[in-house]
């Protein structure tokens, strides 16, 4: 069975320590964004300034949790299996947000949408990749 699919202990690579990295780092960049500009951010997308600064604050455990799995020897497949999931279910979120489920957002509101979608939906598949080329843990 290949190491992707088992719930084991496996030994990033580097490809999938810099991808989670990554996605820390623009993880934490959005969370600047969103807790700094919250009013600046609603004013220009639509978006509630209280949703956009909870979203930034939730985020901070996100980044610490990537940073964490970033930099273990060995962690379970399945956290990073979870780190995926919950990158494709946000992204899938943020297409539903932007074809206007939920919030009537402005253009630049849906434009902020669908790039957070396409960019997150991106890092899913890098991780995913990032797995599937990561080693088991030898016994």
């Amino acid at each position: 069975m290949p190491t992707h699919q088992r719930n084991h202990l496996i030994v990033p690579g580097p490809y999938l320590r810099g991808v989670l990295k990554l996605d820390a780092g623009l993880s934490a960049v959005t969370t600047l964004l969103l807790t700094a500009g919250a009013s600046t951010l609603a004013a220009a997308t639509g978006a509630p300034a209280t949703l956009l600064f909870a979203i930034g604050v939730a985020l901070v455990p996100w980044v610490a949790f990537l940073l964490w799995v970033a930099t273990r020897s060995a962690v379970p497949a399945a956290l990073v299996w979870a780190v995926i999931g919950l990158n494709a279910a946000w992204a899938l979120n943020c297409v539903l947000v932007a074809l206007g489920f939920g919030l009537a957002l402005t253009p630049a509101g849906v434009g902020f949408a669908a790039l957070q979608a396409a960019g997150t939906a991106l890092l899913a598949g890098l991780e995913w990749l990032g797995l599937r080329r990561s080693a088991p843990l030898p016994a």
